[in-house]
């Protein structure tokens, strides 16, 4: 036995550190385990500490006065660690503020009461499958600064398919409509297919009338995201993040032509030669065109 040999090498002078290594185990558990050291004693039946009994546990009659405290009408709109500290300075109770918050959580008394929009607690997490190309599209819109003295706003609206990270359409505009939505959406099927899915946020020209009678043409289903939640949109925020990020991106524009040629350039760079660690490092139009295939046998091949 292991622990017999730490204890036979520590008899003829050897330091239990020093046996423990030349063993192979660890010190803790020789003195867990050497009969010298019995400090461990496994039971049969052992019981969960939450069901011990704790000599300092609050009483019945405690826990019903910290209760009657937390539901006491002039502190219905306080925290609970407010009404702790004013229920201990006035001593009507005799516990710590852990205590004190256990005891307001088992009687379902915590959580955020704060008044909410109607509508945005409401709203259910969007979730949308992208197991193949023209599953899901999302798409959004974002502001690039131009003119001669950077005080123009470009708009460009840009459509992405999720499973590839492919930009399948984009336009820059001076204002953002429902106009122009409506010509990239005709555009992008045209070109690339019918879409299962379109993911958008709460923009007036993701929600116009418009655009949705054209997704309805061709049976395609709309999704949002809730309302001022921008996360439920991750992919096309961190496209115009990898766009605006670009050390060749400018910070402001010459003119809507200078802007229109530098997204062209930046997609068509991102597109074809872009290795995304979301795509197993594979480019958006490799996944999109479905070459990814061929390409991952290749490396298998030259790692093997």
């Amino acid at each position: 036995m292991t622990v017999d040999l730490v204890t036979d090498l520590h008899r003829v002078g050897v330091a239990v550190t020093g046996a423990c290594e030349l063993v192979g185990i660890a010190r803790s558990t020789y003195y867990r385990l050497s009969r010298g050291y019995q400090h461990y004693r496994p039971v049969t039946d052992p019981l969960a500490h939450r069901n011990r009994s704790q000599p300092a546990a609050l009483t019945e009659a405690e826990q019903a006065q910290v209760l009657e405290a937390l539901t006491q009408p002039e502190h219905e709109d306080l925290s609970v660690q407010q009404v702790y500290w004013r229920c201990f300075d006035a001593g009507q109770i005799c516990c710590s503020q852990r205590t004190f918050y256990r005891i307001a959580a088992a009687a379902r008394l915590t959580g955020d009461r704060r008044r909410v929009r109607v509508g945005a607690a409401s709203r259910a997490v969007p979730v949308q499958p992208a197991t193949r190309v023209n599953q899901l599209w999302s798409w959004d819109a974002t502001e690039l600064k131009g003119g001669p003295c950077g005080r123009e706003r470009y708009k460009l609206m840009l459509v992405l398919d999720v499973y590839a990270r492919y930009p399948v359409a984009w336009t820059i505009q001076t204002t953002e409509s429902w106009a122009y939505a409506v010509e990239l959406f005709t555009t992008a099927i045209t070109t690339h297919g019918v879409p299962s899915t379109v993911h958008a946020d709460n923009g007036a020209p993701m929600r116009a009338h418009e655009l949705l009678a054209l997704l309805t043409t061709h049976d395609i289903a709309a999704s949002y995201s809730r309302p001022r939640v921008s996360n439920d949109n991750p992919f096309s925020e961190s496209m115009f993040k990898t766009l605006k990020y670009d050390l060749d991106c400018p910070p402001v524009f010459d003119d809507i032509d200078h802007a229109r040629e530098w997204t062209s350039q930046f997609l068509t760079r991102y597109a074809t030669t872009h290795h995304h660690s979301g795509l197993a490092h594979h480019t958006p139009e490799s996944v999109f065109t479905g070459q990814h295939h061929q390409i991952h046998a290749r490396r298998q091949a030259q790692l093997d």
